[in-house]
C-alpha cells in the first residue's frame, strides 16, 4: 500500500494574484471545490489505481458541527481518503499510487492555474515540473484586471461593465457566482448558507470599505502541529476537532457581524481550512469580530477535557481600500506572527493558553512594516526610564484595559467625548510624562470624566510593567479603537477620488 499527500503551497498568495473582491471570494470556492470535491471524486472512480480501506479508528461527524454533512472523517478514511482540509489531500492506494499523482497533478493545473502543490507518495516528493502552456486564445490585448494573461473574454462586472479577461479571472468569476447562488462546496460558502441573516456580497473592496477604510484579518491556530501526537487515529480526531471548534466559532461570529447589515455584507471570509482563517471586512466591523470568534471558541471549550484549548494568534490590518490587498495581506501575516510569538512567551511562563490579537492602522497611502513604525514612533526614553506608546500585542479576552474585549467596552464611553481634545493628549504621550499629566489636567470635565469611566486617570496614564523594565500606557490603543469606525469618514468624495486615482 501506498500513501499520497498533495499539498498546496502559498495558498494566500494565489487567491490575491487576483486583486478583485469577486476574484478572491471565487479562487477560494475553486480551491475549496478541488480540495473536497474534484480530488476525492477522482481517487474514488480508480482509473487505474485503487483506494485502500483504512483500518484506523477514525472520527465520526460530530453532531453540533454545522457542516457535519460535509465533513466525516470515518467515512472518508474507510473509503481510503484520510484528510482532505486545510490546504492538504491525502489518502492511501492499494496499487496505481503514481497513476493516481500523475492524474492528480493534472486535475490541479487546469483547474487552478498558476497554485503551487507538492505531491509526495510514501514521504517522497514525485512532483513532476512541467512547463505550463497557456490555453488563451492568440489575441494582444492584456488581462484588464491583472495585466497579465491574454484577454481572451468577456465577463459582466456591475452594470454595464465588460471587461476583457483572462481565462483564470474568468474561471475564478464564475465561482464567485456560484457563492452568491449559494452552490458552491468550499467550506467557508457553506458556512456562510448555514447563516440566517446572509447578506449579498459587495462587487468589489471600494464598495465593501463604503465611505471607511478596509480590513484584513488573518487569525491561526496556537501551538496546533506541536500537540497533534503522532497516532494516526488520534492525529486525525484532534485536526477534526479544532475544525469544528473553529467553525461554530465562525459560524456565530459571521450571524453577529451580519445582523445589522443592510444592502450587503460588510464581513467577507475569503478563507477557512482547518485551524485558519481569513476575512476581509469593514474597519469598524475587524476588532469586534476578533472578540466574537474568540469569545465563542473559549466558551465551547469550557467544559472540554481533551487537554489542549485551541486558541488563535491574530493580525489585523486597517488601511485604506486602494491600498494593493498583496501589500496588506504581507503586513497581516506579520501582525500575526507577532500575536503568535507573544503566545508562545506565555505558554513557556506556564501561564493559560489564550487568543492574542496585534492590529495596526495606517493612515498613509502605504504600508509600512509594523515593526519599523513602532521602533520609530512608540519608543521613547532612555533605557532606564523607556516608554512604551502600545500594549500590543495583547489578549483578546479579559476584564481589564490589557485586553482587547476591555478596550472595545471603554471605548464606548469615549463615542461623544470631543475628538480634538482625545488627540492632542495623544500626541503629548511622546513628549514625556510630565506633559502627558499636564494636557490631561487641562481637559475639559466632558472629556476627563469620559477617560475615567473608560478606566483611565491622569495619574496612571503610566504603567509600569512587572520587571519594572518599561512603563507602558493603554491610551494610544484606546483612543485609535475609538477613532476606527470614523476612519475616511471626514473626507470629500473628489479628496476619496484623488486618493484612489493616485494612490
Amino acid at each position: 500500500m501506498n500513501r499520497v499527500h498533495i499539498e498546496f503551497q502559498r495558498v494566500q498568495t494565489w487567491l490575491f494574484a487576483v486583486p478583485r473582491l469577486r476574484a478572491m471570494v471565487g479562487a477560494n470556492a475553486l480551491l475549496g471545490e478541488v480540495l473536497r470535491v474534484a480530488l476525492p471524486d477522482l481517487a474514488r472512480r480508480e482509473q487505474g489505481w485503487k483506494l485502500a480501506t483504512n483500518a484506523e479508528s477514525y472520527p465520526f461527524a460530530c453532531l453540533d458541527d454545522p457542516l457535519r454533512e460535509h465533513d466525516d472523517p470515518a467515512a472518508d478514511a474507510k473509503d481510503g481518503i484520510l484528510a482532505r482540509d486545510g490546504g492538504h489531500f491525502e489518502a492511501r492506494f492499494e496499487c496505481g499510487a503514481d497513476a493516481f499523482g500523475d492524474a492528480a497533478a493534472a486535475l490541479i493545473r487546469e483547474t487552478l492555474p498558476g497554485l503551487r502543490f507538492r505531491i509526495s507518495i510514501d514521504g517522497v516528493e514525485r512532483t513532476k515540473r512541467q512547463a505550463e502552456v497557456s490555453t488563451e486564445l492568440p489575441v494582444l490585448a492584456p488581462c484588464e484586471w491583472t495585466g497579465r494573461g491574454l484577454a481572451s473574454t468577456t465577463i459582466v462586472q456591475g452594470g454595464d461593465e465588460r471587461p476583457a479577461v483572462s481565462l483564470d479571472v474568468q474561471r475564478r468569476h464564475g465561482a464567485a457566482r456560484r457563492v452568491e447562488d449559494g452552490t458552491s462546496k468550499d467550506i467557508a460558502s457553506l458556512l456562510g448558507g448555514k447563516t440566517t441573516c446572509r447578506r449579498p456580497y459587495p462587487a468589489d473592496l471600494d464598495t465593501l470599505a463604503g465611505r471607511g477604510y478596509l480590513a484584513l484579518i488573518h487569525a491561526d491556530g496556537n501551538g496546533v502541529g506541536r500537540h497533534a501526537g503522532d497516532d494516526e487515529g488520534r492525529r486525525a480526531a484532534f485536526f477534526h476537532r479544532n475544525r469544528v471548534l473553529l467553525r461554530k466559532a465562525t459560524l456565530t461570529a459571521l450571524e453577529r457581524a451580519w445582523a445589522n447589515d443592510a444592502r450587503h455584507a460588510s464581513l467577507i471570509p475569503l478563507m477557512l481550512g482547518g485551524d485558519d482563517l481569513l476575512v476581509v471586512c469593514r474597519a469598524d466591523k475587524a476588532l469586534p469580530f476578533v472578540v466574537d470568534l474568540c469569545a465563542e471558541l473559549a466558551s465551547a471549550q469550557r467544559n472540554d477535557r481533551s487537554g489542549f484549548e485551541l486558541t488563535l494568534g491574530v493580525g489585523v490590518v486597517i488601511a485604506k481600500a486602494n491600498i494593493p490587498i498583496h501589500r496588506l495581506h504581507e503586513v497581516v501575516e506579520h501582525l500575526a506572527s507577532s500575536a503568535k510569538r507573544r503566545f508562545r512567551g506565555l505558554e513557556r511562563a506556564g501561564k493559560r493558553p489564550r487568543s492574542v490579537v496585534d492590529w495596526a492602522v495606517y493612515n498613509s497611502t502605504w504600508v509600512e512594516e509594523p515593526d519599523e513604525v513602532r521602533r520609530r514612533d512608540w519608543l521613547r526614553g532612555p533605557k532606564g526610564d523607556r516608554r512604551v506608546l502600545s500594549q500590543r500585542p495583547i489578549d483578546v479576552l479579559g476584564s481589564e484595559l490589557d485586553s482587547l474585549q476591555c478596550l472595545l467596552e471603554a471605548a464606548k464611553c469615549l463615542e461623544n467625548a470631543p475628538r480634538s481634545q482625545l488627540r492632542y493628549l495623544v500626541e503629548q504621550l511622546p513628549r514625556g510624562r510630565a506633559l502627558t499629566e499636564l494636557a490631561f489636567a487641562e481637559l475639559s470635565k466632558e472629556a476627563r470624566e469620559a477617560l475615567e469611566r473608560a478606566g483611565i486617570r491622569g495619574d496612571d496614564i503610566w504603567t509600569r510593567t512587572a520587571d519594572g523594565g518599561f512603563s507602558v500606557t493603554r491610551l494610544l490603543d484606546l483612543i485609535e479603537i475609538v477613532e476606527i469606525p470614523r476612519l475616511g469618514t471626514n473626507q470629500s468624495g473628489e479628496q476619496r477620488a484623488e486618493e484612489t486615482a493616485h494612490g
